[in-house]
């Protein structure tokens, strides 16, 4: 009797182990497949196939193949991200999208990437797409946007910027001495310090602080510049149908609020989020709608998390990224980024 009570008593144990372990691991499993899933639906009737798509962008344009901060701390723009949003997106065979976005600019790079991707996008499923902004649509922010069939944004927000900034080159005239302290980094110049690099190639000290850049290499840099700024504005000049003129010698890389862009031709009407799904419904003659949306995380340990690595990780820093966007050798983002 006593080794029937024992035996049976280690073999409840064991079996219940064992469904406790196979309950983890379906947990675990169903967990990872919503988690590759990063769309939801928010809104409309789960039975229609007429599915708008949202996807809410927020923050500069950068690469950052780490992804450290995809997170509510620090929002930014990855193209690779958005690559993989549209790729689900072709998927769930959407009908229409929306790209709310609040952007201020960033690096040429990372804005061509995006813009060529979304372009890829529309060409490979002919799905129209919608611009929107409810806070700022600017300098690359709005390069990106000349991809999309149509541009709104509600009122009180921000367009425009439409120019390109290269770096600066700050020279620091005979510097006699460079100090660190509570208040920041202190340079006092007079005839004393000498500099010394060892470069091959004219120009290959581009930047150096220590001495005047010579006319031929900020006319250079100018060029640069200049190529960048001639593509982009014959990007907006083909999307909106503004004369590369008018762009040049009217609107400039000045930003704009939303009537003054309306007026400018820079986006099609001014309206709210609410508005815009009614005008899409509309257009595409949809009797019914279902909308999804990227999904945000809100999770509070998620973020105290990244910010710990973000801590630890220099490399990864914001004030980094900041400065990556200031030294950037051309950057389409305006000034008012460059204290960020």
């Amino acid at each position: 009797m006593i080794f029937f009570s024992v035996f049976f008593r280690t073999l409840g144990f064991l079996s219940a182990l064992l469904i406790f372990i196979i309950i983890i691991n379906l947990v675990l499993y169903f967990s990872n497949e919503l988690e590759k899933k990063q769309f939801v639906m928010t809104e409309g009737i789960p039975s229609s196939n007429n599915i708008i798509a949202n996807i809410n962008l927020n923050g500069p344009i950068f690469n950052n193949k780490s992804n450290v901060l995809g997170n509510n701390l620090y929002d930014y723009i990855n193209p690779s991200q958005v690559k993989s949003y549209l790729e689900e997106l072709k998927e769930l065979e959407i009908k229409a999208l929306i790209i709310n976005i609040n952007s201020p600019g960033g690096t040429v790079s990372a804005t061509a990437e995006l813009e060529q991707i979304i372009y890829e996008f529309k060409k490979h499923t002919n799905i129209r797409v919608y611009f929107f902004t409810k806070e700022i649509l600017a300098s690359g922010g709005y390069w990106v946007a000349t991809t999309a069939d149509k541009i709104f944004a509600s009122y009180g927000s921000i367009i425009g910027s439409i120019g390109v900034s290269g770096p600066s080159w700050f020279y620091y005239n005979t510097p006699t001495s460079l100090s660190s302290g509570i208040f920041g980094q202190t340079i006092e110049t007079k005839e004393g310090i000498e500099v010394f690099n060892q470069n091959a190639g004219d120009g290959k000290d581009l930047f150096n602080p220590y001495r005047k850049p010579t006319k031929d290499e900020i006319q250079h840099l100018q060029n640069i510049v200049d190529d960048v700024y001639n593509d982009f504005i014959t990007k907006v000049s083909k999307s909106r149908k503004i004369e590369i003129s008018n762009i040049k010698n009217n609107i400039g890389a000045l930003i704009y609020s939303s009537n003054q862009a309306k007026n400018n031709f820079l986006i099609d009407d001014i309206l709210n989020y609410e508005t815009l799904i009614k005008l899409i419904i509309k257009e595409n003659e949809f009797e019914d709608y279902k909308i999804y949306e990227n999904k945000v995380s809100n999770s509070i340990f998620e973020n105290l998390l990244v910010k710990y690595k973000d801590e630890n990780k220099d490399k990864y820093s914001f004030k980094n990224i900041c400065r990556n966007l200031e030294t950037n050798i051309s950057v389409v983002i305006p000034i008012y980024l460059k204290d960020c």
